[in-house]
């Protein structure tokens, strides 16, 4: 049974949480940046001990993590948690977390990149929707704020505007993968991108498809396979994201989930914008003919999405249903169900 978390208000207390890289202590300026950010958008935020740590290849041992979490989302007074940053090292805390208070709490968990494993395991484990969503530095410590579609997208989906409701995923038109090295160039917001990916259908297919929203981080999906922690949907639409690959790891990465059976009971998959793309050595640049070449036949794929690394970025409700239409000649249809479906 699929259950939402309490929508979160405009008056909500948000908890900040660094399970991952301790960047908040590497980044200071930009992270003070995304939380007056979230100030305001009118939460009252609250850091936890962990944002202000560095602590070997996190910012702390991983069961303290694991308990701080449970802390924020015992507390009353807390409404939601929210990831300050991604990383490597969330896999470390995922065998202490305890996963029936996480499905009692009902309280928002937002994130991505490292976060992916949570937002998957939570979702799989206590039926409860997860948010594929903004973090505090990389998306609301910009330098003028999070992009309008990433705030527009956050509201809609978590239920900040009041209320859930069934949406099209659209496409934010501008987009930018320009790199600024966070605290030193970060000082004004990053340039569009002229041209690049668009939403698209890489295969068409024959009717419209209905699944569970499950993936995220390639590279995050690859360090949870045959762990207990690979838990792809039975009906899954599958969403992939990356940034700075190459079409032949890209297929490896693929490959890699492939043998692993994610996409043996998979309804569709849909890719998000790879940002700063790269040739092969040959020289080879096509994505979607990768695609095409690994995802089974009978899967209908959407690719160009704004998931995960990709500015500005749609927010996922991990767990949830949506449905895909992929149309031979015509732009994909994702359709979020929310919590009527």
């Amino acid at each position: 049974m699929t259950t939402w978390p309490h929508a979160l208000t405009k008056d909500a207390t948000v908890a900040v949480w660094a399970p991952s890289s301790p960047a908040p202590v590497a980044f200071p300026r930009r992270f003070a940046r995304g939380v007056r950010a979230l100030r305001e958008e009118g939460f009252t935020v609250r850091p936890l001990p962990s944002c202000a740590a560095a602590d070997g290849v996190s910012t702390a041992d991983p069961a303290a993590l694991a308990a701080e979490l449970h802390r924020a989302l015992e507390d009353p007074a807390c409404d939601g948690v929210v990831a300050a940053v991604g990383g490597w090292t969330l896999i470390n805390v995922l065998p202490y977390i305890d996963w029936q208070l996480v499905g009692d709490a009902r309280k928002p968990l937002i994130g991505y990149s490292d976060l992916t494993s949570l937002l998957n395991t939570t979702a799989r484990r206590t039926g409860l929707v997860a948010f594929h969503g903004p973090m505090v530095i990389s998306e609301w410590g910009e330098a003028a704020g999070a992009w309008e579609y990433t705030r527009a997208e956050f509201r809609a989906v978590t239920g900040l505007d009041g209320r859930w409701a069934r949406r099209v995923l659209t496409d934010p038109g501008a987009w930018s993968d320009e790199m600024l090295w966070w605290d030193k160039e970060d000082d004004r917001p990053r340039a569009p991108r002229a041209g690049g990916e668009r939403l698209r259908t890489v295969r068409a297919g024959v009717t419209e498809a209905e699944g569970v929203l499950w993936g995220g981080s390639l590279a995050v999906l690859s360090l949870t396979l045959g762990t207990p922690y690979a838990d792809p949907a039975p009906d899954g639409l599958v969403f992939l994201e990356s940034e700075g690959v190459a079409p032949d790891e890209f297929a490896a990465r693929l490959a890699q989930l492939r043998q692993a059976g994610v996409f043996d009971r998979a309804v569709g998959v849909l890719v998000g914008r790879i940002g700063s793309p790269r040739p092969c050595l040959s020289g080879f640049t096509d994505y979607d003919q990768v695609l095409r070449d690994i995802v089974p036949a009978h899967l209908p794929i959407a690719a160009g999405y704004a998931f995960g690394h990709s500015t500005p970025m749609a927010t996922v409700p991990v767990g949830a249903r949506a449905r895909l239409l992929c149309a031979e000649g015509e732009d994909p249809r994702l359709t979020l169900l929310g919590p009527a479906a």
